[in-house]
């Protein structure tokens, strides 16, 4: 009945991650409420994403740290209106940033 927490937090326990096509690293700057956070990417673009659900009992957030996120709709939510263009695909810890930022893909 719990296996997609377990599994879930089996997944974020992996140290070496790799992006996919249409995910990137952001980081938090606030904390919009409910399941909406505000995130900043590399060019320093800010957007809303949304903290889905099934993590919100697991994993904790806080302003300053670093999630990947699915960012492929984020082009067509801005040409028809919307205000939320991102989903937080994974929280990254503090041990996964500093081994993705001696990589090529930070």
């Amino acid at each position: 009945m719990r296996g997609g927490r377990k599994n879930l937090k089996r997944a974020v326990e992996e140290e070496f991650f790799t992006l996919q096509k249409g995910q990137s690293i952001m980081q938090v700057l606030d904390l919009r409420g409910s399941n909406i956070i505000q995130v900043r990417d590399a060019k320093g673009e800010t957007s809303l994403a949304i903290f889905p659900a099934k993590f919100q009992k697991s994993m904790w957030i806080k302003t300053g740290i670093f999630v990947v996120v699915d960012d492929s709709g984020r082009e067509e939510a801005t040409e028809s209106g919307r205000k939320v263009g991102c989903v937080v695909t994974q929280v990254l810890y503090y041990d996964q940033v500093r081994v993705l930022q001696k990589s090529p893909e930070w």
